[in-house]
């Protein structure tokens, strides 16, 4: 994020691989590999009670760089 006042966009596993697939109907990107990216810990998320969240932009630049590249973490306050 650039701006020190944005709110990340939190959503739902489920929640942000619809939000993939609106972006990019054609995407070969499976919710699987989502679930898989963070079990794994390669995607950070958020827990609140029984809901884990993942911050959107974060995961897009993640898959957008998918080989070369480290998401920042600690610095926003995302575990």
């Amino acid at each position: 994020m650039t701006e020190s006042n944005t709110i990340p966009r939190m959503r739902t596993i489920p929640k942000a691989y619809e939000e993939i697939k609106r972006l990019d109907n054609n995407t070969c990107f499976s919710l699987r590999a989502l679930r898989r990216m963070v079990s794994t810990g390669e995607i950070p998320t958020v827990q609140i009670n029984s809901k884990r969240l993942i911050n959107l932009d974060l995961l897009l630049d993640r898959l957008a760089c998918y080989n070369d590249c480290t998401i920042r973490t600690s610095e926003q306050g995302v575990h």
